[in-house]
């Protein structure tokens, strides 16, 4: 007799790419390549039947498949995260009650969904809360070392929208709190790092915490960084649009790294706040723009805009190293993604950083916000060919077993299993 398939729901913060791809939604979000990354892994095999749900603005509802995938929407005030609306019990309920999954796997921690899984009665000792980032270690370190003068500013778009840099801090403090709440009362977490662990127990002693790494989006895989190939002095850093991810500190290194190698340049991928009107540029884009032209490095940044996983892919393959800047990070999928590649990559020593690479062994490390750190840390991989392929190498060799997708699958089913 065939063994049954064991029922999971996945909830998401947004529509993941495959599911929008396979159900010609054609809105999808390249971010949380993770997810991509554990479906593809999940629709290989034959152990579990998945369902996605994820929120969508406005009354529109969606349910279908994608593929071998079911998928529910369920409204929430996306643009808002930080409010919550307990309608959410009721609509996830009515999902949950017409799927019936076995296990219900929820990706982040801050989100209203988050805590109105947490109040489904029946259905709550079910759910195990996968943590990304952590929320009162960004809130904390949201401004990113940015002087008073810069965070208390706000621009003609800042007011109209009511977002300046310390209205978006209040959000993230007010996630934070959110947070707090969901591991409280939580029976399971998933997460990856000492960090990560540590800020659990410290919530909820009694929360069984699972340790499970991240399987990548499929793209990064059987590709490998060849120095014949890449644009000599290019520095690639995948996001910077919000203080915390530190781009004025890389504009600040840049200046120095330049009185060296004239010809270095940073690419940032991810919104581009900088090049924008007057009257819709950001606090946080008006200060990058104030330091590009302080220093005259307005050609020699550029902003790529939002890439999907092939072009994200070919970005890291061009550059000479990659940089992550940021002043707090759990464990970043993009030092993952540029460790299995086996680009050079220069991080700040923070959170969950550690955890994924070893420094001057793996990577080489700086303190965050230290820009003349950075700076030499980028002169070094530039100047040594040997050193970087020393690191880069045994990055790659970790990210391997890190992020090995059958056994990140295994111990997927094993967690499952358990709850």
């Amino acid at each position: 007799m065939e063994k049954a398939k064991k029922k999971v729901l996945w909830v998401c913060n947004l529509m993941p790419a495959f599911v929008a791809s396979a159900a010609e939604l054609g809105r999808g979000q390249n971010k949380e390549g993770w997810i991509s990354g554990a479906a593809a892994k999940v629709m290989e095999g034959d152990e579990l039947s998945l369902a996605v749900a994820f929120p969508v603005k406005g009354d529109e509802k969606m349910s279908g498949m994608a593929g071998l995938v079911r998928y529910f929407s369920f409204y929430e005030d996306t643009d808002h995260p930080e409010n919550y609306d307990p309608s959410l019990e009721a609509s996830i309920g009515r999902i949950c009650e017409e799927f019936k999954p076995d296990v219900i796997h929820c990706f982040g921690t801050e989100y209203p969904h988050s805590l109105a899984l947490q109040k489904l009665g029946e259905w709550k000792n079910k759910v195990v809360v996968h943590i990304q980032g952590v929320m009162q270690s960004c809130a904390e370190q949201y401004y990113g070392g940015l002087d008073e003068a810069v965070t208390e500013s706000a621009t003609i778009r800042d007011i109209i929208r009511g977002d300046s840099l310390w209205k978006q801090k209040e959000k993230y403090e007010k996630r934070a709190e959110r947070e707090k709440t969901v591991l409280s009362l939580a029976s399971y977490a998933c997460g990856r790092t000492d960090f990560d662990r540590a800020y659990v127990e410290s919530i909820n002693p009694s929360c069984m915490y699972f340790s499970m790494n991240e399987t990548l989006r499929p793209g990064f895989y059987g590709k490998l960084w060849d120095r014949d190939n890449i644009v000599k002095h290019r520095i690639f850093m995948s996001q910077g649009n919000i203080p915390l991810k530190g781009l004025h500190v890389a504009i600040e290194a840049l200046k120095l790294v330049k009185e060296k190698y004239e010809d270095a340049h940073i690419v940032v991928a991810g919104d581009d706040i900088v090049n924008k009107p007057f009257y819709k540029i950001p606090g946080y884009g008006k200060y990058l723009k104030s330091l590009l032209d302080k220093y005259g490095l307005k050609d020699s940044v550029s902003f790529m805009g939002q890439l999907n996983e092939s072009e994200m892919c070919a970005e890291y393959l061009e550059t000479n190293v990659f940089v992550l800047a940021s002043y707090i990070e759990n464990s970043p999928n993009s030092l993952g993604e540029a460790m299995l590649l086996g680009v050079p990559s220069v991080v700040s020593k923070v959170g969950g950083v550690p955890s994924m690479a070893e420094e001057d062994k793996e990577v080489l490390a700086f303190d965050a916000g230290d820009a003349k750190g950075l700076a030499e840390k980028i002169c070094r991989f530039f100047g040594s060919e040997e050193l970087q392929d020393e690191l880069r190498m045994a990055a790659r060799k970790r990210a391997m077993l890190t992020h090995d997708a059958e056994a990140n699958y295994k111990m997927l089913l094993w967690i499952y299993d358990k709850i």
